[in-house]
């Protein structure tokens, strides 16, 4: 027992140095603009090159779990339960609202999504995520031809590849103004061209 308890501790320590490291990365991606060293993340997470060489095995490494973590986040409000049983429009409406909000807050959606945004890093793990995305538009859209909500005259290959491009791009246009849209404003226009693109009530 007393192995197990040091295990899990070193395991914790581990953890927290790990996230302390990311940390700093993150940091400097904001305030910088998108580039970052690892003797500038080691200097700035107080630890020395080799721990952060150690963790992450080279910048790429680093950067590849900055980026894979922000999609997480996206990835888990936009999957986000909600009542199946209320309409398929409000539901999904309330759903784009959540990715809006998420995409504004979020303080490394104007990194990721901007300043990185044609980094290799990020253009693959981008490519593979959006696919992610474009299939559950796909279900979300058949689940709605199945409630009767959407006619079954809509393709939701299509319709689902065509939405999930169309909302990426309206929304990374409207966080690289200033000021920015009122996101409620920018879930309201969206939401119309998807109302338009399924052929349903706005």
């Amino acid at each position: 027992m007393a192995g197990q308890s040091r295990t899990s501790e070193s395991s914790d320590r581990k953890i927290m140095r790990a996230a302390k490291i990311l940390a700093a990365a993150e940091m400097i991606l904001r305030e910088g603009d998108g580039e970052l060293e690892m003797g500038q993340v080691a200097k700035r997470a107080g630890v020395s090159v080799g721990l952060a060489y150690h963790y992450f095995g080279s910048k790429s490494g680093m950067l590849g779990a900055i980026i894979h973590a922000f999609y997480d986040r996206y990835n888990q409000v936009a999957n986000q339960y909600i009542d199946p049983d209320i309409e398929w429009g409000v539901r999904e409406k309330r759903r784009l609202m959540a990715v809006v909000e998420f995409l504004y807050h979020d303080p490394m959606a104007p990194v990721i999504l901007g300043k990185m945004a044609r980094t290799n890093q990020v253009a693959a793990v981008e490519s593979a995520r959006h696919e992610e995305m474009i299939e559950m538009a796909i279900r979300n859209i058949n689940s709605g031809i199945r409630r009767g909500d959407i006619g079954s005259h809509i393709d939701p290959t299509i319709a689902g590849a065509a939405i999930t491009g169309a909302i990426r791009s309206g929304i990374m246009h409207a966080m690289a103004r200033d000021p920015q849209p009122d996101p409620a404003k920018l879930t309201h226009q969206i939401w119309g061209m998807i109302a338009g693109a399924l052929d349903i009530a706005r």
